[in-house]
């Protein structure tokens, strides 16, 4: 088992970025994230992410809360999510728990998952495509609530005469 006779080296070079999607990403169950968790690799999730994650393949441990959407290709949850899951492949296991739509091509739910949502079949054609890292990230936006007059007029109904209502007779 160690011995020397043999001098046959049994170690292999893998080119650059050839093992990055086997290799994963793991967030362990005392971490919390603010923030968004874009990668085109593999993620294994135990802790708490407030924020959208995008990943080629994601697992979520039995202690894992997601409070965002998930998008990627495969997605398996044993955790909480409370967002929107959009992947090919979705995955829930008995101790998932999933607050949102599931966009899928693909769904397998055991016994004792628990579901608040709609579940869309999506066909290949209609799915959104990856996220990648090359594409430029699009910039978080944080909308802050509107006070008095201003706030009135921007959640008016659709027409003229039905914000004139809306507003008791005034005009907007």
């Amino acid at each position: 088992m160690f011995s020397k006779a043999s001098n046959k080296s049994s170690t292999q070079v893998v080119p650059a970025g050839a093992n990055k999607n086997h290799t994963p990403s793991i967030i362990s169950a005392n971490l919390r994230i603010t923030g968004n968790l874009v990668t085109d690799g593999v993620i294994q999730l135990d802790g708490i992410v407030d924020g959208d994650v995008t990943s080629e393949d994601l697992t979520l441990g039995e202690s894992a809360v997601i409070n965002g959407s998930i998008e990627g290709n495969r997605v398996r949850v044993l955790g909480t999510v409370n967002g929107e899951i959009s992947a090919r492949n979705v995955e829930l296991t008995r101790t998932a728990k999933v607050t949102g739509d599931i966009n899928h091509t693909s769904l397998m739910i055991e016994a004792g998952a628990y579901v608040q949502g709609l579940c869309r079949h999506v066909e290949l054609a209609e799915s959104k495509p990856m996220a990648r890292l090359t594409e430029s990230a699009k910039p978080n936006l944080v909308v802050a609530e509107k006070s008095g007059e201003a706030a009135k007029t921007a959640v008016q109904p659709r027409g003229a005469e039905e914000a004139k209502a809306a507003m008791g007779g005034k005009k907007a």
